[in-house]
C-alpha cells in the first residue's frame, strides 16, 4: 500500500527521493508500528502544548497597582521653608526655625590638580559644580560677571559661623563693654588710644551681626555707638585706621539700617578727617588730631594710608550730595579723590608701581630706580585694591584705566610664579632691578580676591593670566595654612617650603577673604572645603571660654594664644567665613563693594546710591530721592 508522508525519513537499505511527496513502500506490521509512533507523538505534543497555555495564563493575572508616592517623600530633599525679614537689609532674620536641610556630600576634588583654568575659566564644568539654585536674571547695577547660577547655601556651616559671632560678641559685651576690643584670656578690655575709645569692635561688628540676622545683638551695638561713640578725642588716631574702621562701619550700617543716627556720626568724622589733607602735596598726614583737626607730624604717610580713604569718602559724597567730602577738602583744593590723581601723574621708574613710602611735603621726579621699597603687602595692599573698587562702585573708567596700568606692573614685575605656586613678596628697586625678599605677607593673600575680581569684571587683554594668578594666589595662601599643625596660616611666610618668618597667626582674614571670592566666581567645592577646615582650626586652636585670640606659633598645637580679639575678626573674618556658606544673592557682588575692612555699600544705582547714575557725575546736579531696600537673602 501507499502511505504519503511530508516528512523525510531514512531506513537501512531504503533509498528515498525527495519530492512534493514521497512513496514509501512498507510492509503491513511496519505501517502498523509507524501508525501507533505518529498518534502518540500528537498526543504527546498536545498535552504539553495545553500545559503551557494553563501555566501562561495563570501567572498573567493583572497585579493590584502600587500606591503613589507621598506628599512628602516627592518633595525636594532639604527644601527650606521661608525666612521672616529684619530691617531693610540684605538678608533675612530667620522665623519659626524649619527642619534643618540635609545637605549632600560635596564632591571630593584632587587638590594637586587646580580647579580653575584660564581657557575658558567661567563657566565650571557641570559635574565640578554644587547643585544650584534655578537660574535667574537680576537687574543689578553691574554687569553680571557672576551668570545667573547663584549657588546654593549651606545652612550647617552659617550656623556654625554665627554661633562662632554670637560667641565673640558675647564676650566683648560681658568684658569690655564700650572699649575697642577684648583681651579674651586676661578677660579686660583694650583701647587703641590710651584711654580714649573709638568703639572698634562694636562698629567693626554692626554690619556681621545685620547680616548673620542677629537682631538683639544687633541692637545692642548700634545702642553703643549712637549713644557713646565720642568722635572729639584729643588724641593723634591713624586715619587709615579710623576711615576703614569707623567711617566704612558707619556707613555700612547706615547703608542697611537706614537710621539717620549713623549718617550723622560719619558726616561728623569725614568732616574732622579732610582737614588731614591740609599739606603742601595734598597728601594726607596719617597721624591726626580729631578734636583739634589738625595732623600730629608733618612727616610722610604710607602709601596705603593715602589711598584707603576714597572709596567711603566718595560713598558719602553720593548718598549725601555734598561733593565736599571726596573732591574738596574745606576750602582748600587738596581732596581725596585729587590723590590718585597726584600720585597717577607722578614720574615714575614703572608707570603703575608705586614706592610704599610717600612724603606729604614734596613729590620727587623718580625718572630712575632709587632704592625704593615696593610692596602689595603691608602699607601698601589696599591702595590698589581701592583703584579697581572705585570704578566697581562707581563706574568712572578713570579708575579702572588706573588699576590696569598698576595691575600689569605688579604682573610683570612682582608676582612669582613657580609651577602651581603664586605670590607676591615685598621688593627693592635699585639701579641693578628688583631685590626681592624670600618671603611674603598674609596681607598679600587679597590679591587672589584682587586680581580675580579685575579679571572677570572687565574681561580683556590678559584677563585669563590675571584670573590664573587670583586663583594660584589664593591657593598658595591656603597651601601655608595647610602645611602647619593647626591649619592656620603664619604672619610671614618663607617661599621656599611655605614655613613661618613670623609665625603668628592674628585672626587675620585675607585667605579666607580669597577662598571667597574664588568660591563666588567658580563654586567649586574645593573652596568651601579650604572654609570648613579653616572654621575647624579657629574653634580648635584660637577659640578661648570667653571669645577668640591669636596664636604666637601655628606650628605646634600647643602654642599660647595672643590674649587679643582683633576688631576686624568680627569685620572681617567671620563676615567673609560666613559669605562662603550663603548663596551668591547674599550681598552680590554686582551690588555691593566692601571696603578693606570688609564693610559692604552699594554700587551707584543700587540700595542707598539707586538714583546716582554710573559714571563720572557731577554730584550738586544730583536729585536726592528716597533710596530702595537692600536685597535680601534669598528663601532656599
Amino acid at each position: 500500500m501507499e502511505f504519503v508522508v511530508m516528512v523525510v525519513t531514512v531506513t537501512a537499505g531504503t533509498v528515498l527521493e525527495v519530492e512534493t511527496t514521497v512513496t514509501v513502500t512498507v510492509e503491513a506490521t511496519v505501517l502498523v508500528a509507524v501508525t501507533v509512533t505518529v498518534v502518540a507523538a500528537v498526543w504527546y505534543a498536545a498535552l504539553v502544548l495545553l500545559s503551557f497555555f494553563f501555566i501562561t495564563s495563570f501567572l498573567s493575572k493583572p497585579s493590584q497597582p502600587s500606591p503613589p508616592p507621598s506628599e512628602a517623600a516627592s518633595r525636594k530633599e532639604g527644601a527650606a521653608g521661608p525666612k521672616g525679614s529684619f530691617a531693610h537689609g540684605p538678608v533675612g532674620q530667620p522665623g519659626p526655625s524649619p527642619e534643618e536641610p540635609k545637605l549632600k556630600p560635596e564632591p571630593k576634588h584632587d587638590y594637586e590638580s587646580p580647579p580653575l583654568r584660564p581657557e575658558p575659566p567661567v563657566p565650571k564644568p557641570e559635574k565640578m559644580r554644587e547643585k544650584s539654585k534655578p537660574e535667574v536674571v537680576h537687574a543689578y547695577p553691574f554687569p553680571s560677571f557672576l551668570g545667573t547660577d547663584r549657588g546654593v547655601a549651606d545652612e550647617k556651616m552659617k550656623t556654625t559661623v554665627k554661633e562662632m559671632m554670637m560667641h565673640a560678641w558675647d564676650a566683648y559685651v560681658e568684658f569690655a563693654p564700650l572699649a575697642d576690643e577684648l583681651r579674651p584670656v586676661s578677660r579686660t578690655p583694650h583701647n587703641w588710644y590710651s584711654s580714649n575709645t573709638l568703639l572698634s569692635t562694636p562698629i567693626d561688628a554692626l554690619d556681621t551681626l545685620y547680616i548673620m540676622g542677629l537682631k538683639s545683638r544687633y541692637d545692642k551695638a548700634k545702642d553703643m555707638v549712637v549713644e557713646h561713640l565720642r568722635l572729639d578725642i584729643d588724641y593723634p588716631v591713624s586715619l587709615f585706621e579710623t576711615n576703614i574702621r569707623v567711617l566704612g562701619g558707619l556707613l555700612s550700617a547706615w547703608e542697611f539700617d537706614h537710621d539717620k543716627r549713623f549718617m550723622k556720626l560719619a558726616e561728623d568724622l569725614a568732616e574732622r578727617m579732610t582737614h588731614a589733607f591740609n599739606t603742601p602735596t595734598g597728601l594726607p598726614i596719617n597721624s591726626f588730631n580729631l578734636k583739634l583737626k589738625t595732623a600730629h607730624s608733618n612727616g610722610g604717610a604710607g602709601l596705603a594710608e593715602m589711598g584707603t580713604l576714597q572709596l567711603e569718602l566718595q560713598y558719602l559724597s553720593d548718598v549725601t550730595g555734598k561733593s565736599i567730602y571726596a573732591e574738596k577738602a574745606s576750602e582748600m583744593e587738596s581732596n581725596a579723590l585729587k590723590v590718585f590723581d597726584t600720585l597717577y601723574g607722578a614720574t615714575l621708574p614703572i608707570p603703575g608701581l608705586y614706592p610704599t613710602h610717600w612724603s606729604t611735603q614734596e613729590i620727587p621726579v623718580r625718572k630712575d630706580p632709587g632704592n625704593e621699597h615696593y610692596s602689595v603687602g603691608a602699607e601698601a595692599d589696599s591702595y590698589y585694591e581701592y583703584l579697581l573698587k572705585l570704578w566697581l562702585s562707581t563706574g568712572d573708567v578713570k579708575y579702572r584705566a588706573m588699576y590696569d596700568l598698576s595691575a600689569e606692573a605688579i604682573r610683570t614685575n612682582m608676582v612669582q610664579i613657580d609651577g602651581e605656586r603664586a605670590y607676591i613678596p615685598d621688593a627693592t628697586h635699585s639701579a641693578s632691578g628688583f631685590s626681592r625678599q624670600p618671603h611674603f605677607h598674609h596681607l598679600s593673600c587679597f590679591a587672589g580676591g584682587m586680581f580675580a575680581t579685575g579679571a572677570l569684571s572687565q574681561r580683556h587683554g590678559k584677563w585669563t593670566s590675571f584670573l590664573d594668578i587670583g586663583r594660584k594666589i589664593t591657593e598658595t595662601c591656603w597651601e601655608s595654612y595647610a602645611k602647619t599643625a593647626t591649619g592656620l596660616g603664619p604672619e610671614e611666610i618663607f617661599i621656599d617650603k611655605l614655613t613661618g618668618k613670623d609665625s603668628r597667626y592674628l585672626l587675620r582674614p585675607e585667605t579666607i577673604e580669597s577662598i571667597f571670592y574664588m568660591w563666588r566666581f567658580t563654586h567649586d567645592p574645593i573652596y568651601r572645603d579650604m572654609g570648613r577646615s579653616f572654621v575647624d582650626s579657629l574653634q580648635k586652636y584660637c577659640k578661648q571660654t570667653k571669645g577668640y585670640a591669636g596664636v604666637h606659633n601655628v606650628f605646634s598645637k600647643s602654642a599660647a594664644p595672643d590674649d587679643l580679639q582683633q576688631s576686624f575678626f568680627l569685620a572681617e573674618t567671620l563676615k567673609y567665613a560666613y559669605l562662603l556658606f550663603t548663596d551668591d544673592d547674599t550681598i552680590p557682588l554686582e551690588a555691593y563693594v566692601f571696603n578693606t575692612e570688609a564693610h559692604p555699600v552699594s554700587m551707584r544705582g543700587w540700595g542707598q546710591r539707586q538714583n546716582i547714575p554710573r559714571g563720572d557725575v557731577n554730584l550738586e546736579s544730583t536729585v536726592e530721592k528716597p533710596s530702595a531696600p537692600a536685597s535680601k537673602e534669598r528663601e532656599h
